[in-house]
């Protein structure tokens, strides 16, 4: 059983179960109900979270008073649909930042407020999965909501899905698109004209620079330094001269992320 403490809304409460506190989601599990009151373990329940730490209970609880209900009702349909997948890890981290993102979204785009995507195609190539699954949720958001949330949306809602799902923070995600951008600047500056992102050769290319930067980051995490297999030298002298200007302008911002 659980004892309400605190009405958020029709389908957030705050409720005691074994003396932690924990929230309730489900359509309606709010209406006409009080503080004192009892949900019992058979009512409309969806999720429930024991979310552990105080400082993400009063953010989880902030951000669900001044979300409108139907945002929130339709943030809560979109975290079951990404759960009801079996790409999702853990979904207490995922409930916060999509409520997160997705209630100022919301507003933005109520005040005519629109934010681009410059990395959305890196995206979509990296997380392929978790971006099919963005769109599904966006065009759900679009149905439901009186607005439009463009194409760019759903790169952002593909990140917070993946970042969840690889265990990396939102930071470093948002640093490897950053970087392979960088990066294919660098070719095109070189070649003279841009490269077509529709093909084979530039999604293998992004994937070999994730994981070259998912490596060098794990490497400088183990030992305090990096530490190749082979020395960047002979790895790399044979290559042609944008290998090591590649090399150069990686190693930087992996450098600068751990002292961040």
């Amino acid at each position: 059983k659980y004892h309400i403490s605190k009405i958020l809304n029709n389908n957030v409460i705050i409720c005691i179960n074994s003396n932690q506190e924990v929230i309730l989601i489900g359509k309606g599990i709010g209406f006409n109900k009080k503080p004192g009151m009892v949900v019992n373990d058979n009512a409309s329940i969806e999720k429930v979270y024991k979310l552990d730490q105080k400082q993400q209970q009063e953010y989880y609880k902030s951000l669900v008073e001044i979300a409108d209900e139907e945002v929130l009702q339709a943030i809560i349909e979109s975290v079951n649909y990404i759960t009801s997948t079996t790409y999702m890890k853990d979904d207490k981290q995922l409930v916060i930042a999509l409520t997160d993102h997705i209630t100022f979204a919301y507003k933005r785009l109520k005040q005519n407020q629109i934010i681009s995507n410059p990395f959305a195609m890196e995206t979509k190539h990296l997380y392929s999965e978790a971006y099919d699954i963005a769109t599904q949720v966006i065009q759900r958001l679009n149905e439901k909501l009186d607005v439009t949330f463009p194409d760019d949306e759903i790169g952002f809602i593909a990140l917070h899905i993946a970042s969840n799902k690889e265990d990396l923070p939102m930071s470093e995600i948002s640093l490897i698109n950053k970087m392979i951008s960088k990066c294919v600047l660098i070719i095109e500056n070189d070649i003279g004209h841009p490269v077509n992102p529709q093909t084979v050769q530039y999604q293998r290319f992004i994937r070999h620079i994730q994981f070259l930067i998912l490596r060098l980051n794990k490497k400088r995490n183990n030992n305090g330094d990096y530490r190749y297999a082979v020395s960047p030298s002979d790895e790399l002298n044979s290559c042609l001269p944008q290998a090591r200007e590649l090399r150069d302008d990686l190693r930087s911002p992996c450098e600068a992320t751990q002292h961040q």
